[in-house]
């Protein structure tokens, strides 16, 4: 993107050491038989957020305990 001349990049969230993976979160989901968009619904976090986090992306720990919270389990349930 061109901004008077400068080239403007879109940045990305840093990694914070506090991050965490959540690699069992598709399959609690599964289990509790919600989609990806009830999920999105019932936690408040975003359907793109979700689908990022089943791909393996980091979580801030925040939304863990919000995914956690609308799946009726711990946050280290999800990790």
């Amino acid at each position: 993107m061109q901004n008077g001349g400068a080239t403007v990049r879109p940045t990305s969230r840093l990694r914070s050491s506090s991050d965490v993976l959540v690699p069992r979160l598709r399959a609690v989901r599964q289990r509790v038989a919600l989609s990806q968009e009830e999920l999105a619904h019932k936690s408040g976090v975003s359907r793109t957020t979700i689908i990022k986090l089943e791909g393996g992306r980091d979580a801030w720990p925040q939304t863990v305990r919000k995914l956690a919270a609308a799946l009726g389990v711990k946050p280290e349930d999800l990790q």
